[in-house]
């Protein structure tokens, strides 16, 4: 587990649990008092965040014994377990509401991101995440969604260059970015590595001419986007991004482009229905 994911998996206990205290728990249960758990789906689902869960449980507690029953990617139906504890049943109770955020929210994004790969699998297309992602969640929902099947394009602003509407607007739009190729040292790195963004067929012919091998086609429209695949797939890898959703996913998948790119797959999915059950041992 990263530094990152530890610190983030802190950071919700210590909203949960300030000064490690749990006021209902601390009150009824002893803290010498074992306990056995398990956490079971509610519904049919596809698993993300197995290791954040066995995270936070070690967190509240190292003495816990944790099992993992699955592994990221499974599919799982309702009541099948995925994961079970044994130890303080103190600790088990002030752990299980920040874990099951964790597991319901990650499995989620995996569970909407495998529905959306097969939607689009029958022609090929790729389904990647945006940077629209929860603050400071992103590296384990980028998980998730690959967990799903899905990718994305860069998880930071550090890793490629990607050059947006905004940038292009600051600098004098194609015109401008074609003025900055010509000054860059690694010009051809850029080219071969990075992507632009186009907001128009007329954009794209411009981008093309300049030497960019992966594109974005922004808010284009399903017959917009056929066309940029008719005249210019052979050239450059394009992405379809911008007003598209589960409704009108495959019209654009029709198209031929190879990714599609999606808000919703981390912004604005229902969690996955888990649950954790306790047994007492007297």
């Amino acid at each position: 587990m990263t530094e990152e994911v530890l610190q983030v998996i802190r950071l919700a206990l210590q909203e949960d649990l300030p000064r490690n205290s749990d006021a209902t728990t601390d009150w009824l249960i002893s803290r010498s008092e074992f306990g056995e758990a398990w956490i079971e789906a509610r519904q049919h689902a596809l698993v993300a965040g197995l290791e954040v869960v066995r995270g936070v449980f070690r967190e509240v507690d190292a003495e816990l014994r944790v099992e993992v029953l699955s592994h990221d990617g499974d599919r799982v139906a309702p009541m099948e377990r995925v994961m079970t504890f044994a130890g303080s049943a103190a600790s088990i109770l002030k752990a299980e509401r920040t874990a099951l955020n964790f597991l319901s929210h990650l499995s989620g994004i995996a569970t909407h991101t495998a529905t959306l790969v097969e939607m689009t699998k029958p022609y090929g297309t790729k389904v990647w995440c945006t940077r629209k992602t929860t603050p400071g969640w992103r590296m384990m929902e980028v998980h998730a969604v690959r967990a799903g099947g899905g990718d994305t394009f860069r998880s930071s602003l550090d890793e490629r260059i990607l050059v947006k509407d905004n940038h292009l607007g600051l600098i004098g739009g194609m015109d401008g970015l074609k003025r900055a190729l010509s000054s860059a040292s690694n010009r051809d790195e850029i080219l071969r590595e990075g992507k632009t963004e186009v907001a128009s067929l007329e954009e794209l012919d411009q981008a093309i001419e300049m030497g960019w091998t992966k594109i974005l086609l922004d808010n284009f429209t399903p017959d917009q986007v056929r066309e940029a695949v008719r005249k210019h797939a052979a050239h450059a890898a394009l992405e379809a991004s911008g007003g598209i959703n589960r409704a009108n996913l495959v019209e654009y998948a029709k198209s031929g482009v190879e990714a599609i790119s999606l808000g919703e797959l981390t912004h604005s999915v229902r969690a996955a229905d888990f649950a954790l059950e306790v047994s007492w041992k007297r």
